[in-house]
């Protein structure tokens, strides 16, 4: 039997913490600008699943879909889709990055990327 689909809390409060800090804001932010309460997140935090609403409200905030987070019988999207063409998609996508930075990222990621996938595939 396969298992059920489920909510990856723990990836998405460490995704959620990323963005936080990348923008330094402090939780209580986050919550105002996600339009969560910041109980919400507290509750993220101790391993507890949001609601429905709280959950689109913090993807939608993220810039992600939902199924980013989503694990067990269906695979999600980003699984079936070219890790460097999405990276390259979201670094060109950032408003603060002109495009020349965003390619000098891109090629950053991409070297140290292959360099390690190789690594691991020798292990």
């Amino acid at each position: 039997m396969s298992e059920a689909a489920h909510l990856d809390v723990e990836t998405l409060y460490a995704a959620l913490d990323q963005r936080r800090r990348s923008l330094d804001l402090s939780w209580r932010q986050v919550a105002a600008q996600a339009s969560v309460s910041p109980s919400t997140l507290t509750r993220l935090g101790q391993g507890k699943r949001p609601d429905v609403q709280g959950l689109a409200a913090l993807v939608s905030w993220l810039e992600v879909s939902p199924e980013t987070f989503l694990r067990g019988n269906s695979r999600p999207a980003h699984e079936s889709q070219d890790f460097l063409t999405v990276v390259s998609a979201h670094l060109r996508a950032r408003k603060e990055l002109s495009s020349k930075s965003a390619a000098a990222l891109e090629s950053i990621i991409r070297a140290a990327y292959d360099r390690l996938k190789d690594r691991d595939a020798e292990e």
